[in-house]
Order: C-alpha cells, then structure tokens, then sequence
C-alpha cells in the first residue's frame, strides 16, 4: 500500500503553462487535481491528464493568481 500525499504542484502558474509535476511518482489512477482547492475532472474540457509517473497536464493554463495542488497515492 502506498503512502497519500496532497501537496502544490511544482510548475509555474501563468496562464501559458499546462504542465505541473508531483514531488513523488505517483501510482496511475490515484491523481487528484484542485484548482482554487476545487476538484477538477480528469478528461474534462477544463481537466487534466497523466503523463508519465510524476507529470500532471492541464487542459487549461492556470492564471497567475491561481493554485493547483494535487492528491495521490506515492507508487
């Protein structure tokens, strides 16, 4: 079993980056994305994808003011 972890993902917030990465490779499948502490869907037109073990893609660049944290599980 895997150790949970919610943390700020490391990228910059700027409206032109889409791309975040986790401290931790995280177990696929476990990922939790928050924008603004709010849930966001992976897949939506607004969500988020995996890629790879510790990269996190946004669908939608987050603006300066913005903060985007994450939920997973430690692989």
């Amino acid at each position: 079993m895997g150790i949970p972890r919610i943390e700020p993902l490391i990228g910059v917030a700027n409206g032109v980056n889409v791309n975040f990465e986790t401290t931790y490779e995280y177990r696929p499948g476990t990922v939790r994305v928050f924008i603004n502490g709010l849930l966001s869907r992976q897949g939506d037109l607004d969500g988020w994808s995996e890629v790879g073990f510790r990269r996190i893609r946004l669908n939608e660049a987050p603006r300066d003011c913005d903060t985007v944290s994450a939920y997973y599980v430690i692989a």
